[in-house]
């Protein structure tokens, strides 16, 4: 990006969060957490709830409020491609009530944990609820509409287990819409800035397609060399033509900012890091599950988009 480009970004970018941040001040929450406190208690028996993956417990939690005992089975830097269960998940999902899953082939193992119960629990398949294409990318909190959707969704199977959580069940909803406000403003002033950009969006390029839904969704354009791409995506090694071809991308000024998963690193993206570091390239670190650290969902994500946003603002 030239340096007149990122100038211009900038400027619009520190004007957006400004406005950002004197929206989320009234809303009675400081962005991190989920809204939950002083929540009343359950009028029915709470449900358990079983969630293969923490990107979604946290707000499964919220949703639930004291009308739920959640369980996250996956968190920490497992892959959830290749989890096994053990047998404590195991005997989770042999009594949870309420299943919630990610689906599009992220979380296998669990959906055959579920075909072996007799009888169903009532089950959540997040990816299920689109149609989706064979070999979708299934990192779907990610996808911004798609995490609003699924709030919704999540009410509805609580609903359906526990009819008579209906009423909680709703209060906590109106409660997670409101904490998710931090969030909804950072990805809107992001998108705003980089579509008002005078020299056109930045390009990004991804060591891993984790973070790829939101970067398009605030605007931003995948540079990402395709060979390379499409054997990540497939989880296949590069070719070393593709790295090369990533490698001259970063070098030749082509790539405005690399996005990093942290998880999982390899000496092919230490290369990677190294060249967009030698280049001025800003690196913008994500992560696949919840950050160590994080307080929920909305802290991680809005942590993220503060780091992107940072990024899109440094003189190159």
């Amino acid at each position: 990006m030239a340096p007149g480009r990122r100038a211009s970004l900038s400027a619009l970018l520190v004007l957006a969060l400004i406005g950002s941040a004197c929206a989320a001040s009234g809303t009675g929450d400081d962005g991190r957490g989920l809204g939950s406190t002083g929540a009343p208690l359950c009028p029915v028996r709470p449900l358990d709830v079983v969630v293969t993956v923490d990107q979604w417990g946290s707000l499964v939690e919220a949703v639930a409020g004291s009308c739920g005992r959640v369980t996250s089975l996956v968190s920490g830097s497992v892959d959830p491609h290749d989890y096994e269960p053990t047998p404590a998940d195991a005997a989770a999902l042999a009594r949870a009530d309420v299943i919630i899953l990610n689906g599009l082939g992220y979380d296998a193992w669990a959906q055959r944990a579920i075909d072996a119960r007799s009888p169903q629990p009532v089950v959540l398949d997040i990816g299920g609820g689109w149609d989706a294409p064979a070999g979708a990318d299934p990192h779907l909190w990610y996808a911004p509409g798609v995490v609003n959707q699924t709030i919704d969704r999540i009410a509805e199977v609580l609903d359906a287990a526990a009819p008579g959580a209906s009423t909680h069940v709703a209060e906590q909803v109106a409660r997670l819409r409101a904490s998710l406000a931090p969030y909804n403003e950072a990805i809107g002033a992001l998108r705003s800035s980089i579509t008002a950009a005078p020299d056109g969006p930045p390009v990004f390029a991804a060591t891993e397609p984790v973070f790829d839904q939101m970067a398009t969704t605030v605007g931003l354009v995948d540079g990402t060399p395709a060979g390379f791409a499409r054997a990540v995506s497939n989880h296949g090694e590069p070719s070393p033509g593709d790295v090369a071809e990533f490698m001259d991308a970063l070098a030749d000024g082509s790539v405005d900012v690399l996005i990093v998963n942290v998880q999982s690193s390899s000496s092919m993206t230490d290369r990677l890091r190294e060249q967009a570091e030698a280049h001025d390239v800003p690196v913008v670190e994500v992560t696949e599950t919840v950050a160590p650290g994080a307080d929920g969902f909305i802290d991680w994500q809005v942590a993220q988009l503060q780091a992107l946003t940072d990024a899109l603002g440094t003189p190159r």
